[in-house]
């Protein structure tokens, strides 16, 4: 029952966002014609989302999966990824489609492994997190003159070098070669809120201690993806506003946006998402953040939903058959 009310109130809490930003004007449903009128640019962020955005995000998980030594095929990632993309797009949250993902490669993991590969998924989600705060702090440098001349942004500038420093510690920690159980810092994350989640993600990385190539690639990987879809949210802010903003305010901004869509309140961020997109963007004197962030959803969600297909195919049974079957199939 409890659990029943809480998803109730987590809808009406979403509802009433939307509500409100539709009431107010600030989210405008009817510029998604303007797609229509532009034929090249919504064929250029369908293009990217499924042949690099989709490839780029399986390919960052494998190359998790196989530094572990655990024995998942690229195809089977990538479906997998397109899976979990599914359900991210269609469940509250961002991580939705993880815990999915994370079923379909345990089943087909040896009981000792299952514990790894489970952590790989959110090895994957805290890398993704780091390549956005990296691209907002980078963006920061190079437009910073131009940054702190708007009071505006000031609370957004520290917060951005605080995160950044905080994941080079964090990275620093990881390839630091502490002797086994001589780790000072095991202490400290015992100390933190959610002392098992933060120990474990911890511990996690650090298996990755001697895979430095691995912790790096992975890291490029994912800025590419986010810049990728901040050069999809600068297009398609021009289309919408008219105005020129910046690529490099873009960087800066879009990361940030982006972090706020992981809260689990509604299915790709929506209502947590198009706030943040609305109040960031007018931070720099753009109007219409909501219908920026509310374009690029639909058409994300168009492209994810692809990902019912193989889920849909092989779930009668609630498995993703053997390797050889799939190879079959596809």
């Amino acid at each position: 029952m409890k659990k029943l009310a809480f998803t109730v109130g987590k809808l009406a809490l979403v509802g009433g966002i939307l509500y409100y930003l539709i009431s107010s004007d600030r989210l405008n449903l009817e510029r998604l014609l303007l797609l229509k009128d532009s034929p090249d640019l919504l064929a250029l962020i369908l293009s990217v989302l499924i042949m690099f955005v989709v490839p780029l995000a399986a390919l960052r998980w494998w190359l998790l999966l196989k530094a572990l030594g655990l024995q998942v095929s690229p195809k089977r990632t990538f479906l997998l990824t397109w899976i979990g993309n599914f359900f991210n797009s269609t469940l509250p949250g961002a991580v939705s489609g993880d815990v999915v993902k994370g079923y379909y490669i345990i089943k087909a993991q040896a009981e000792e492994g299952r514990t790894q590969a489970f952590m790989t998924l959110l090895i994957d989600r805290f890398v993704g997190l780091f390549g956005l705060i990296i691209i907002s702090f980078f963006s920061l440098l190079a437009n910073l003159s131009i940054f702190l001349e708007n009071p505006r942004l000031h609370g957004l500038i520290w917060m951005i070098g605080i995160l950044f420093l905080a994941t080079i510690c964090f990275y620093t920690l990881v390839i630091w070669p502490f002797h086994d159980g001589k780790d000072p810092f095991i202490h400290f994350f015992e100390k933190l809120p959610a002392t098992k989640f933060t120990t474990k993600i911890y511990l996690a990385f650090k298996s990755y201690q001697n895979q430095k190539p691995i912790l790096l690639s992975t890291l490029l990987i994912a800025i590419l993806i986010h810049c990728l879809v901040a050069f999809l949210f600068w297009k398609i802010a021009h289309l919408l506003t008219g105005t020129e903003m910046g690529l490099g305010t873009q960087l800066f901004l879009m990361p940030i946006g982006l972090i706020t869509t992981a809260i689990p309140l509604a299915p790709g961020g929506i209502g947590i998402g198009h706030v943040a997109f609305e109040s960031l963007y007018q931070l720099v004197g753009v109007a219409g953040g909501a219908d920026i962030f509310n374009m690029y959803i639909i058409l994300q969600l168009a492209v994810y939903l692809m990902g019912g297909i193989p889920y849909f195919l092989y779930n009668s049974e609630y498995h993703i058959p053997q390797e050889e079957n799939v190879s079959r199939s596809m």
